[in-house]
């Protein structure tokens, strides 16, 4: 284990560099005690500092629990993998009535249903919320047919987690608790603002520093990425995962390698992707693991499961997934001794880069590609899925590292890949932040 004030100097180190007003960093290693360090304040308004229980909004590691409820019911007999959802669901209801059909538990947990993937409408606090939601997915375009393409789908989530209340005739939160939080002896995670306000609590923060006031999230979002939680109850949950603490009566030690196997391709985001984790490997070693971000929050749970070990960082501000990456570089060269490289470039003639020219539309965003000095400049402009206020984006500038693939070099996004399309030239469609946007004719 790394010794705990190195920890505690690399971590605000990196929070330093990058304005990352607090975080919590939790080591787990098989057969010994979790190691927690923590950084600066939990809000910059008020100064409160940050500790090793305050709650941070999870993001969407939160899927990892839905799918982990998800396939204790198919363990159970009352759900299965492979069966169209309109087994269990014969209203629902979708926009494209041959998705409608084959639409089944997998595509869902698996980023593979086709179906707009962001999606937040609110349908207020009520035992109803998720009812209600799934009832509107029929007003949402169909992508792209089922199990044809790997398009992240927070939509796919909140329809799983409907699926859940529907088989098991309870709330989506009620069931989690008693299924997934109580065996696991997750005491410091909740759903709701209103239970979390009563501990230590963090606050996000946007690009500029300020407070993020927008705190809960629509209910409709729980399944997908509603968890407020502490990382000690991410490091009780990874240990479960690792099978360092099994419990059959939550999901067998076999289901639990099963949601680590490849199930898809996941460009651009990582290199697999199995049932609700995301799977790549640094250095030869194979590591599992899933982000978060909301309102302000940035979150990243990962496994190694060869090492038996994990590591969870939780933060507070926009550029913590930013801060984070080149922290988790540093964690596993001087804890692990993986070198975590950043991939070679290559080089491409004008003429090659000008064939990734173009503009790009997904519901959500539009994106505009034009070739510069040996590399490519990305204009985005975020669309609002409510009001379709245009909020143009600051311009992201990617370098070639593959014949169709792009490594951001700048702003809060610097370190992820884009991926345009194979297949066609010009490519029919490019992969940002894991949305598949279609070329404008």
């Amino acid at each position: 284990m790394i010794d705990q004030a190195r920890l505690e100097h690399a971590l605000a180190a990196a929070c330093t560099r990058y304005g990352v007003p607090g975080a919590v960093v939790g080591l787990l290693d098989a057969g010994k005690e979790p190691l927690l360090v923590s950084y600066g304040v939990a809000s910059r308004e008020t100064g409160c500092v940050t500790r090793s229980d305050t709650r941070f909004q999870i993001g969407s590691i939160s899927k990892i629990f839905t799918t982990t409820l998800a396939l204790q019911l198919v363990e159970r007999g009352q759900l299965a993998l492979d069966e169209p959802i309109t087994t269990y669901m014969p209203e629902l209801r979708l926009s494209d009535a041959d998705a409608q059909q084959v639409l089944t538990l997998r595509h869902l947990l698996t980023h593979t249903s086709g179906i707009l993937g962001d999606y937040f409408a609110d349908f207020g606090i009520g035992d109803d919320a998720l009812a209600r939601y799934v009832d509107s997915l029929h007003t949402l375009p169909q992508l792209y047919p089922p199990g044809t393409t790997w398009s992240y789908c927070n939509s796919g989530f909140s329809l799983a987690g409907r699926l859940i209340e529907v088989v098991t005739g309870q709330p989506f939160e009620s069931v989690m608790r008693e299924r997934i939080f109580e065996p696991l002896h997750l005491t410091e995670s909740t759903f709701f603002a209103h239970e979390a306000i009563a501990y230590p609590v963090a606050v996000g923060h946007s690009l500029e520093g300020n407070v993020v006031r927008r705190y809960a999230l629509p209910r409709s979002v729980n399944p997908a990425g509603g968890i407020i939680g502490t990382v000690r109850d991410l490091l009780r949950f990874a240990a479960f995962h690792l099978g360092l603490t099994p419990n059959d009566d939550v999901l067998s030690s076999t289901m639990v390698q099963h949601m680590q196997e490849q199930q898809t391709v996941a460009g651009g985001w990582a290199e697999h992707y199995g049932l609700g984790w995301a799977l790549w490997t640094v250095d030869g070693e194979r590591l599992v693991g899933h982000g978060g971000s909301t309102s302000g929050f940035e979150a990243h749970l990962v496994l190694v499961p060869a090492r038996r070990c994990a590591w969870a960082i939780l933060t507070n501000h926009v550029l913590g997934s930013t801060m984070y990456r080149e922290f988790e570089r540093w964690l596993l060269a001087e804890w692990l001794g993986l070198q975590d490289c950043a991939p070679a470039l290559i080089t491409m003639s004008e003429a090659e880069l000008a064939r990734f020219a173009g503009t790009y539309h997904y519901p959500l965003a539009r994106v505009t590609v034009t070739p510069t000095a040996g590399s490519l400049r990305l204009n985005v402009t975020a669309i609002d899925w409510l009001s379709h206020e245009e909020r143009p984006q600051p311009p992201f500038h990617a370098v070639p590292i593959g014949p169709h693939t792009f490594l951001i070099m700048n702003s809060y996004a610097r370190g992820l890949r884009i991926e345009f399309d194979a297949e066609q030239t010009p490519p029919a469609w490019v992969r940002l932040s894991g949305r598949v946007a279609q070329r404008v004719a």
